[in-house]
């Protein structure tokens, strides 16, 4: 029985916090996880749980100014640094969600759209440093799933964030 291997949400964390993705990978006789050459876990369609990986949260205090989709310099320079790993020769990328995010500030009609027009700029600039358009998908999701509490500014800029999930095998 062949397992189909290639599913890998990107390891990293590029500005604030990170959400983990549970993921489901090949198993050994013993029950083990089998590793590459490099220790990497290999995965398969839906991933391997016991590698621990990870999802990409970029702040947007880092891209954005504080109710604006339009990415700033620092927000630039991270994502040319993700542009060039999803385009490393023996990168496999299959596809790219991007989830944008806002704080609890405002109504959630206008978070809604402002947490898409934030996921559009990313994948815009993904696109224009050569990442296929054919393999992104955004969303914008307002002020749902804060990952800290809105009560403080601290925590409401933690809350202002796009998540990339990256479905495949990035370079280094």
């Amino acid at each position: 029985m062949k397992k189909q291997l290639t599913t890998l949400v990107i390891a990293g964390l590029v500005a604030s916090t990170s959400a983990m993705a549970q993921l489901e990978g090949l198993v050994d006789r013993q029950g083990d996880f089998v590793r590459d050459r490099q220790g990497e876990c290999v995965l398969v369609l839906d991933g391997t749980p016991g590698c621990g990986a990870r999802s990409v949260s970029l702040s947007a205090d880092t891209f954005f100014d504080f109710d604006k989709a339009v990415l700033k310099p620092a927000g630039k320079a991270e994502l040319n640094k993700l542009a060039a790993q999803i385009k490393q020769d023996g990168a496999k990328v299959r596809s790219i969600s991007l989830a944008g995010y806002t704080d609890g500030i405002g109504s959630q009609q206008y978070n809604l759209g402002l947490s898409e027009r934030r996921a559009k700029a990313v994948e815009a600039y993904l696109v224009e440093n050569g990442v296929s358009p054919s393999i992104i998908t955004t969303k914008g999701y307002g002020k749902e799933n804060p990952i800290a509490t809105n009560e403080t500014a601290e925590g409401r800029a933690k809350n202002r964030r796009v998540d990339v999930v990256i479905n495949g095998v990035v370079g280094k």
